[in-house]
């Protein structure tokens, strides 16, 4: 899922390719990803795809660019927000409420990373859960990404005593997941979708099944 390509690019290049990546975005969030073409990406652009095709060489590596894209700016709505937790509880409740403040600012990013995540496909028919594991196997982690790995919060949790029903971490971790992602498949579905009110519940929700303090 990662570009090889150098950054070699000039001012112009890496403008011009932000603007694509953009107007991907946009395109998928709108249509899906199976319907969104390089043909539609370039026609929305207003270049040629020819002109596309010297910035991307292929549908995959815009898809990648997207991904990092909305990664990117999630994490920088995100890890401020855990970062400067101290507890276990906090950090928690700041992962689950800087995604809803994340998804607020950036609908058209969330809904386009769930379209691709639902619908993707690698040449070698990975799905892009899979294709994201491989890409983690060979190239690791960010260290600022750990941050965002609720397992770890909620590990650290119960081995402090802060959470107090005994569960499973790593089934409380999917289950959560499973939780956010509601918000972006009913954003997908619904613009004006109140995010932020869904997203405060799930907190509620999770955090009082943890038996965590109030």
């Amino acid at each position: 899922m990662r570009s090889d390509r150098g950054d070699k690019r000039t001012f112009a290049d890496r403008a011009r390719r932000e603007q694509i990546v953009g107007c991907a975005i946009e395109l998928i969030a709108e249509v899906g990803y199976p319907q969104a073409s390089l043909a539609k990406i370039a026609e929305r652009a207003e270049i040629a795809k020819s002109a596309l095709l010297y910035h991307f060489t292929s549908k995959d590596e815009i898809v990648a660019a997207v991904v990092e894209s909305v990664f990117t700016a999630s994490a920088s709505v995100m890890i401020p927000a855990v970062s400067t937790a101290t507890t276990a509880r906090d950090q928690l409740a700041a992962y689950i409420s800087a995604n809803g403040t994340f998804l607020e600012s950036n609908r058209a990013g969330a809904v386009a990373l769930y379209e691709i995540s639902t619908s993707y496909r690698t040449a070698a028919g990975l799905r892009w859960d899979q294709a994201v594991a491989e890409s983690v196997d060979e190239h690791g982690v960010p260290p600022e990404f750990a941050l965002l790995d609720p397992h770890t919060i909620i590990q650290r949790g119960i081995r402090s005593g802060e959470f107090t029903t005994a569960v499973d971490a790593a089934l409380v971790k999917d289950a959560l997941r499973a939780a956010l992602d509601g918000a972006v498949s009913n954003l997908a579905r619904d613009a004006t979708y109140p995010v932020g009110r869904y997203v405060a519940g799930v907190g509620e929700l999770f955090l009082h099944a943890l038996g965590a303090p109030q």
